[in-house]
């Protein structure tokens, strides 16, 4: 209700001429990467390899954990639905089961420190599609990326998979963890974030942008659904 609210609002706004330009930024993981199924795969691969070498300390840690864990709810393969339910109920503070509990815990260690496996990380289902049609309904030089990071390797391989897979340069490309922070750089513009995680899209609303929720995750269905919404911005 609130975002419609929020729509509606903007859509009032632009009509009556008190905007001018819309910028428009993208998430990546989930919007434009399939990072669901990049880590699904990860994670597979890691419990049918346990005794890997070159696995750290920590990492091996948490993965006997989720290797011991024999409670009723476990299941394998490990599937993106899985993952998006563990990162549904982490955003939004919900309980979650003993195996959900093992993979929020260990989600993250196949891909910490792993530059390969974030810039070889597949294209989204309509990813080259989205990047277009908002080129078509804003203009090229109003289209941005917004994705956060989750350590150091991962913002430079981001950068680099960006540079191989899409038209947008450097200039508008921003990496962080505090999206929010984006809207009251623009002062005067109307910032719209793309984005399928509901927290983020939360808090860039709060900062005074407006948030358009990708859903399905790295679908065509998603990319659909976000240019239509954007459409009815405009």
């Amino acid at each position: 209700m609130k975002s419609k609210v929020l729509l509606e609002s903007w859509r009032k706004f632009l009509k009556e001429g008190k905007s001018g330009e819309i910028k428009v930024f993208l998430d990546m993981d989930g919007v434009l990467v399939d990072f669901g199924q990049g880590l699904a795969d990860a994670i597979n691969r890691d419990l049918k390899n346990p005794d890997d070498l070159s696995f750290s300390k920590g990492r091996k840690k948490k993965l006997k954990k989720l290797m011991d864990y024999e409670g009723p709810d476990r299941q394998e393969p490990v599937t993106v639905e899985m993952l998006d339910q563990v990162l549904a109920k982490k955003d939004a503070k919900q309980e979650m089961t003993g195996w959900e509990t093992q993979l929020k815990r260990y989600q993250f260690a196949p891909v910490s420190a792993n530059y390969d496996h974030w810039v070889n990380l597949p294209k989204a289902d309509g990813c080259d599609k989205l990047i277009q049609e908002c080129f078509n309904l804003v203009g090229e030089e109003n289209v941005y990326i917004l994705s956060a990071p989750v350590d150091e390797q991962s913002v430079k391989a981001k950068k680099d998979w960006l540079s191989m897979n899409t038209p947008i340069p450097d200039e508008r490309i921003f990496i962080t963890k505090t999206k929010e922070d984006i809207p009251p750089q623009f002062d005067g513009v109307t910032c719209v974030l793309i984005d399928d995680r509901i927290k983020y899209k939360t808090k860039f609303e709060a900062a005074g942008g407006i948030g358009i929720h990708h859903a399905p995750a790295a679908s065509s269905e998603g990319v659909t659904n976000s240019i239509n919404k954007l459409k009815e911005l405009i």
